[in-house]
């Protein structure tokens, strides 16, 4: 039996100040993700301007999130999940470090950048 005189709260977890820190997080490291993909898709259609190239790019993101998902479960259920979220924001600090480096001062013009790659 339900007892319907209880009262939820839906926003009960927002009361969590660790909750909170994280949808902050969250938010940020989500919309810098997407901000880099279009950065990354915009700088690829400068060089090549062939749409096949953004498609690659998209499965290039794909393949290696479908592949990696059948393993993450068990990677995350045996590693402490607060060390693990950190270590992943890491890789990913430093994937974007690279990103600059690559496509910044020393490599102003698209035809530098595009002898990089090629």
């Amino acid at each position: 039996m339900i007892n319907k005189n209880i009262k939820v709260d839906p926003y009960s977890a927002l009361r969590f100040r660790e909750f909170n820190i994280f949808l902050v997080v969250r938010f940020i490291l989500v919309f810098s993700w997407s901000m880099q993909f279009i950065i990354v898709e915009w700088l690829v259609w400068e060089i090549t301007k062939n749409p096949l190239s953004l498609g690659l790019i998209g499965l290039m993101e794909v393949v290696p999130a479908v592949s990696m998902a059948l393993f993450a479960g068990h990677i995350v259920d045996q590693k402490e999940k607060r060390n693990l979220l950190i270590y992943c924001i890491i890789a990913f600090l430093f994937v974007s470090l690279g990103f600059y480096l690559v496509t910044s001062s020393d490599a102003k013009e698209i035809s530098q950048v595009k002898r990089l790659f090629i």
